[in-house]
Protein backbone atom coordinates (compact mmCIF):
# COMPACT_ATOMS: atom_id res chain seq x y z
CA UNK A 1 0.00 0.00 0.00
CA UNK A 2 2.89 2.46 0.87
CA UNK A 3 4.27 1.41 -2.20
CA UNK A 4 1.74 2.41 -4.38
CA UNK A 5 1.08 5.67 -2.18
CA UNK A 6 4.77 6.37 -3.33
CA UNK A 7 4.31 5.46 -6.83
CA UNK A 8 1.25 7.67 -7.09
CA UNK A 9 3.26 10.75 -5.39
CA UNK A 10 5.95 10.42 -7.77
CA UNK A 11 3.77 10.62 -10.90
CA UNK A 12 1.55 13.40 -9.85
CA UNK A 13 4.98 14.89 -9.14
CA UNK A 14 6.49 14.16 -12.95
CA UNK A 15 3.19 15.63 -14.65
CA UNK A 16 2.68 18.52 -12.92
CA UNK A 17 6.24 18.99 -14.40
CA UNK A 18 5.36 18.00 -17.61
CA UNK A 19 2.77 20.89 -17.49
CA UNK A 20 4.77 23.36 -16.41
CA UNK A 21 7.37 22.70 -19.40
CA UNK A 22 4.41 22.62 -21.60
CA UNK A 23 3.25 26.33 -20.40
CA UNK A 24 6.91 27.51 -21.13
CA UNK A 25 6.98 26.28 -24.32
CA UNK A 26 8.70 22.38 -24.74
CA UNK A 27 7.14 20.96 -27.37
CA UNK A 28 4.63 18.41 -26.57
CA UNK A 29 6.16 15.17 -28.55
CA UNK A 30 9.58 15.50 -26.61
CA UNK A 31 7.47 15.15 -23.57
CA UNK A 32 5.49 12.08 -24.86
CA UNK A 33 8.96 10.27 -24.94
CA UNK A 34 9.57 10.90 -21.20
CA UNK A 35 5.82 9.27 -20.10
CA UNK A 36 7.94 6.27 -19.81
CA UNK A 37 8.90 8.06 -16.55
CA UNK A 38 5.28 7.83 -15.00
CA UNK A 39 4.79 4.08 -16.28
CA UNK A 40 7.50 2.70 -15.47
CA UNK A 41 6.67 -1.17 -14.55
CA UNK A 42 6.56 -3.02 -11.54
CA UNK A 43 9.55 -5.32 -11.90
CA UNK A 44 12.09 -2.27 -12.38
CA UNK A 45 10.25 -0.12 -9.30
CA UNK A 46 12.19 -3.05 -7.01
CA UNK A 47 14.90 -2.76 -8.04
CA UNK A 48 17.20 -0.45 -5.73
CA UNK A 49 18.46 1.73 -8.45
CA UNK A 50 15.22 3.13 -8.91
CA UNK A 51 15.30 5.93 -7.04
CA UNK A 52 18.27 7.16 -8.44
CA UNK A 53 17.38 6.47 -11.71
CA UNK A 54 14.03 8.71 -11.28
CA UNK A 55 16.02 11.53 -10.00
CA UNK A 56 18.40 11.38 -12.65
CA UNK A 57 15.84 11.45 -15.55
CA UNK A 58 13.76 14.19 -13.34
CA UNK A 59 16.66 15.97 -13.71
CA UNK A 60 17.70 15.95 -16.98
CA UNK A 61 13.88 17.01 -17.70
CA UNK A 62 13.75 20.04 -15.78
CA UNK A 63 17.26 21.06 -17.78
CA UNK A 64 15.28 20.83 -20.88
CA UNK A 65 11.99 22.60 -19.77
CA UNK A 66 15.07 25.65 -18.72
CA UNK A 67 16.30 25.34 -22.23
CA UNK A 68 13.52 25.59 -24.18
CA UNK A 69 14.30 27.81 -27.34
CA UNK A 70 17.05 25.53 -27.85
CA UNK A 71 14.97 22.04 -27.64
CA UNK A 72 12.76 23.63 -29.82
CA UNK A 73 14.85 24.88 -32.38
CA UNK A 74 16.01 21.09 -32.69
CA UNK A 75 13.06 20.13 -32.60
CA UNK A 76 12.16 21.07 -36.48
CA UNK A 77 14.64 17.99 -37.24
CA UNK A 78 12.10 15.05 -38.32
CA UNK A 79 14.74 12.42 -37.58
CA UNK A 80 14.91 13.85 -33.81
CA UNK A 81 13.65 11.80 -31.87
CA UNK A 82 13.84 11.33 -27.75
CA UNK A 83 14.92 8.60 -25.29
CA UNK A 84 14.23 4.65 -26.77
CA UNK A 85 13.66 6.37 -30.56
CA UNK A 86 16.93 7.68 -30.96
CA UNK A 87 18.39 3.92 -30.21
CA UNK A 88 15.45 2.71 -32.83
CA UNK A 89 16.26 5.31 -35.32
CA UNK A 90 20.15 4.83 -34.86
CA UNK A 91 20.06 1.04 -35.34
CA UNK A 92 16.86 0.83 -38.20
CA UNK A 93 18.53 -0.55 -41.54
CA UNK A 94 18.89 1.68 -44.21
CA UNK A 95 15.87 1.71 -46.37
CA UNK A 96 16.11 0.79 -50.07
CA UNK A 97 15.01 4.00 -51.39
CA UNK A 98 12.57 2.48 -54.65
CA UNK A 99 10.07 1.64 -51.89
CA UNK A 100 9.29 5.99 -52.72
CA UNK A 101 10.60 7.11 -55.72
CA UNK A 102 8.35 8.61 -58.15
CA UNK A 103 5.52 7.74 -55.50
CA UNK A 104 3.54 11.50 -54.74
CA UNK A 105 0.34 10.64 -54.13
CA UNK A 106 -1.78 7.13 -52.23
CA UNK A 107 -3.29 4.39 -54.16
CA UNK A 108 -7.03 5.18 -54.17
CA UNK A 109 -9.11 2.13 -54.63
CA UNK A 110 -13.11 1.63 -54.51
CA UNK A 111 -15.29 -0.83 -53.87
CA UNK A 112 -12.41 -3.38 -53.69
CA UNK A 113 -12.64 -6.88 -53.35
CA UNK A 114 -10.31 -9.04 -51.11
CA UNK A 115 -8.89 -11.04 -54.31
CA UNK A 116 -8.42 -7.57 -55.79
CA UNK A 117 -7.06 -5.96 -52.91
CA UNK A 118 -4.89 -8.62 -53.01
CA UNK A 119 -2.16 -7.47 -55.30
CA UNK A 120 -1.87 -4.47 -53.07
CA UNK A 121 -1.63 -5.78 -49.71
CA UNK A 122 1.73 -5.66 -49.21
CA UNK A 123 3.16 -2.50 -51.85
CA UNK A 124 5.06 -0.20 -49.73
CA UNK A 125 2.57 3.22 -51.10
CA UNK A 126 0.18 4.47 -48.99
CA UNK A 127 -3.62 3.68 -50.06
CA UNK A 128 -6.62 5.05 -49.63
CA UNK A 129 -9.86 2.87 -49.98
CA UNK A 130 -12.82 4.74 -50.32
CA UNK A 131 -16.10 4.28 -48.39
CA UNK A 132 -15.02 0.52 -47.22
CA UNK A 133 -16.29 0.78 -43.60
CA UNK A 134 -19.23 3.19 -44.23
CA UNK A 135 -21.62 0.49 -42.77
CA UNK A 136 -19.49 0.38 -39.51
CA UNK A 137 -22.26 1.23 -36.68
CA UNK A 138 -19.28 3.36 -34.75
CA UNK A 139 -19.42 5.83 -37.53
CA UNK A 140 -23.07 6.65 -36.12
CA UNK A 141 -22.75 5.85 -32.49
CA UNK A 142 -18.85 6.02 -31.35
CA UNK A 143 -18.82 9.13 -29.44
CA UNK A 144 -16.93 10.89 -26.70
CA UNK A 145 -19.49 10.26 -24.51
CA UNK A 146 -19.77 6.92 -25.07
CA UNK A 147 -16.43 5.93 -24.72
CA UNK A 148 -16.26 8.22 -21.07
CA UNK A 149 -19.11 5.62 -19.89
CA UNK A 150 -17.31 2.64 -20.85
CA UNK A 151 -14.21 3.43 -18.89
CA UNK A 152 -16.34 5.03 -16.08
CA UNK A 153 -18.58 2.01 -15.40
CA UNK A 154 -16.01 -0.68 -16.18
CA UNK A 155 -13.88 -1.77 -12.99
CA UNK A 156 -10.07 -1.55 -13.91
CA UNK A 157 -10.19 0.20 -17.37
CA UNK A 158 -8.26 3.31 -16.13
CA UNK A 159 -5.69 0.67 -14.35
CA UNK A 160 -5.35 -1.25 -17.95
CA UNK A 161 -3.60 1.92 -19.15
CA UNK A 162 -1.05 1.82 -16.78
CA UNK A 163 -0.18 -1.40 -16.66
CA UNK A 164 1.53 -1.58 -20.29
CA UNK A 165 -1.16 -0.21 -22.69
CA UNK A 166 -0.02 2.74 -24.88
CA UNK A 167 -1.80 6.33 -24.11
CA UNK A 168 -0.53 8.52 -25.96
CA UNK A 169 -1.10 12.39 -25.57
CA UNK A 170 0.64 14.45 -28.70
CA UNK A 171 0.45 17.64 -28.04
CA UNK A 172 -1.96 17.87 -25.60
CA UNK A 173 -1.55 18.77 -21.74
CA UNK A 174 -3.42 15.58 -20.84
CA UNK A 175 -1.63 12.76 -19.44
CA UNK A 176 -4.01 10.28 -18.72
CA UNK A 177 -7.52 8.67 -20.46
CA UNK A 178 -8.36 9.88 -16.53
CA UNK A 179 -7.74 13.62 -17.29
CA UNK A 180 -9.75 13.02 -20.67
CA UNK A 181 -12.69 12.33 -19.63
CA UNK A 182 -12.51 14.74 -17.21
CA UNK A 183 -12.30 17.76 -19.10
CA UNK A 184 -14.96 20.75 -18.72
CA UNK A 185 -17.67 19.75 -21.51
CA UNK A 186 -16.54 23.54 -23.13
CA UNK A 187 -13.17 21.98 -23.95
CA UNK A 188 -15.06 18.75 -24.83
CA UNK A 189 -16.82 20.11 -27.55
CA UNK A 190 -13.82 22.73 -28.70
CA UNK A 191 -15.53 26.10 -27.50
CA UNK A 192 -14.58 29.02 -28.94
CA UNK A 193 -11.14 29.99 -26.07
CA UNK A 194 -10.75 26.24 -25.64
CA UNK A 195 -7.48 24.76 -25.88
CA UNK A 196 -8.14 21.90 -29.00
CA UNK A 197 -7.04 18.65 -27.54
CA UNK A 198 -6.41 15.07 -29.77
CA UNK A 199 -4.99 11.65 -28.04
CA UNK A 200 -5.00 8.18 -28.57
CA UNK A 201 -4.24 5.14 -26.44
CA UNK A 202 -4.86 1.55 -27.00
CA UNK A 203 -7.99 -0.19 -26.06
CA UNK A 204 -6.73 -3.28 -24.48
CA UNK A 205 -9.06 -3.43 -21.80
CA UNK A 206 -10.55 -7.16 -22.02
CA UNK A 207 -14.13 -6.08 -21.23
CA UNK A 208 -14.28 -2.55 -23.21
CA UNK A 209 -12.56 -4.26 -26.37
CA UNK A 210 -15.27 -6.83 -26.71
CA UNK A 211 -18.07 -4.22 -26.48
CA UNK A 212 -16.80 -1.71 -28.73
CA UNK A 213 -16.23 -4.22 -31.36
CA UNK A 214 -20.01 -5.22 -31.66
CA UNK A 215 -19.93 -1.73 -34.03
CA UNK A 216 -17.09 -2.62 -36.03
CA UNK A 217 -14.91 -5.01 -37.88
CA UNK A 218 -11.89 -5.80 -38.86
CA UNK A 219 -11.61 -4.29 -43.00
CA UNK A 220 -13.13 -7.49 -45.48
CA UNK A 221 -10.41 -6.83 -47.85
CA UNK A 222 -7.56 -7.21 -45.96
CA UNK A 223 -5.74 -10.75 -46.39
CA UNK A 224 -7.87 -13.77 -45.23
CA UNK A 225 -4.41 -15.01 -43.80
CA UNK A 226 -3.34 -11.82 -42.16
CA UNK A 227 -1.92 -11.65 -38.41
CA UNK A 228 -3.76 -9.34 -36.43
CA UNK A 229 -3.10 -7.91 -33.41
CA UNK A 230 -5.34 -8.50 -30.15
CA UNK A 231 -6.19 -5.07 -29.90
CA UNK A 232 -6.85 -1.66 -31.64
CA UNK A 233 -6.27 1.71 -31.00
CA UNK A 234 -8.49 4.73 -30.66
CA UNK A 235 -7.60 8.05 -31.96
CA UNK A 236 -10.15 10.66 -31.48
CA UNK A 237 -9.88 15.14 -31.25
CA UNK A 238 -9.82 18.71 -32.63
CA UNK A 239 -7.03 19.85 -34.95
CA UNK A 240 -3.94 19.01 -33.19
CA UNK A 241 -3.23 15.74 -34.87
CA UNK A 242 -0.32 13.44 -34.69
CA UNK A 243 3.36 14.47 -35.07
CA UNK A 244 5.65 13.54 -37.45
CA UNK A 245 6.80 10.21 -36.58
CA UNK A 246 8.03 6.44 -37.68
CA UNK A 247 6.39 3.62 -36.23
CA UNK A 248 8.16 0.71 -34.61
CA UNK A 249 5.83 -1.96 -34.93
CA UNK A 250 6.10 -5.29 -36.38
CA UNK A 251 3.01 -4.86 -38.96
CA UNK A 252 2.03 -2.76 -41.79
CA UNK A 253 -0.93 -0.14 -40.24
CA UNK A 254 -4.80 0.30 -41.64
CA UNK A 255 -6.80 3.21 -39.82
CA UNK A 256 -10.50 3.59 -40.26
CA UNK A 257 -11.96 7.62 -40.27
CA UNK A 258 -14.74 6.61 -38.27
CA UNK A 259 -15.88 10.10 -38.00
CA UNK A 260 -14.78 13.81 -39.47
CA UNK A 261 -11.63 14.55 -42.17
CA UNK A 262 -8.36 14.29 -41.73
CA UNK A 263 -4.86 15.55 -43.42
CA UNK A 264 -1.71 12.85 -43.53
CA UNK A 265 1.53 14.11 -44.82
CA UNK A 266 4.32 11.79 -45.36
CA UNK A 267 7.54 11.81 -45.99
CA UNK A 268 10.21 9.20 -46.97
CA UNK A 269 13.11 8.00 -44.07
CA UNK A 270 16.09 10.89 -44.24
CA UNK A 271 18.36 8.33 -46.59
CA UNK A 272 15.82 9.00 -49.26
CA UNK A 273 15.25 12.40 -49.79
CA UNK A 274 17.57 13.31 -52.54
CA UNK A 275 15.24 11.29 -55.04
CA UNK A 276 11.85 10.92 -52.98
CA UNK A 277 9.75 13.82 -51.89
CA UNK A 278 6.77 14.47 -48.70
CA UNK A 279 3.18 14.84 -50.12
CA UNK A 280 -0.20 14.94 -48.45
CA UNK A 281 -3.63 13.50 -48.68
CA UNK A 282 -7.06 13.78 -47.86
CA UNK A 283 -9.42 11.27 -46.38
CA UNK A 284 -13.12 11.40 -45.20
CA UNK A 285 -15.41 9.49 -42.94
CA UNK A 286 -15.91 5.74 -44.17
CA UNK A 287 -12.43 5.46 -45.69
CA UNK A 288 -9.56 3.20 -44.34
CA UNK A 289 -5.89 4.34 -44.93
CA UNK A 290 -3.00 1.94 -44.99
CA UNK A 291 0.44 3.01 -44.91
CA UNK A 292 3.86 0.87 -44.09
CA UNK A 293 4.56 4.01 -40.96
CA UNK A 294 7.91 2.12 -40.21
CA UNK A 295 9.14 3.27 -43.71
CA UNK A 296 7.44 6.30 -44.33
CA UNK A 297 7.14 9.29 -42.01
CA UNK A 298 4.03 10.43 -41.11
CA UNK A 299 1.86 13.29 -39.42
CA UNK A 300 -1.94 14.34 -39.29
CA UNK A 301 -4.39 17.03 -39.18
CA UNK A 302 -7.59 17.51 -38.28
CA UNK A 303 -9.46 21.01 -40.34
CA UNK A 304 -10.19 23.57 -38.04
CA UNK A 305 -13.33 22.86 -35.62
CA UNK A 306 -13.55 19.57 -36.78
CA UNK A 307 -14.14 16.28 -34.35
CA UNK A 308 -12.04 13.32 -35.76
CA UNK A 309 -12.09 9.45 -34.54
CA UNK A 310 -10.30 7.05 -35.56
CA UNK A 311 -10.13 3.30 -34.95
CA UNK A 312 -6.40 2.02 -35.90
CA UNK A 313 -4.63 -1.30 -36.42
CA UNK A 314 -2.08 -3.52 -37.83
CA UNK A 315 -2.08 -6.62 -40.43
CA UNK A 316 1.38 -8.69 -41.95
Amino acid sequence: MCKNNENRLIKKRLRTVQRQAIERGLDGVLLKQYDFICNYNDEVETKRTNKKLIAGILSAFIILVLSVSFVNSILSARCLLPSNYLVWEATRPLADCSYCENVTKPIILWNVTRQEFASYAFTPRPIIVKNAIKHWRATKEFSFNMFKRLYEQTAGSYESLEEGCQFLNFKTDLFSLREVFSMPEARVRNEEGEKPWYVGWGNCHPDILAKVRQYYNIPEFLPEDAEFPATENIFFGFEIGAVMHLDYIPRLMWQGQVQGNKTWLVAPVPECDHVCHKFQYYVEPGDVVLLDTRIWYHATSIPKGQFSLTVQSEYG
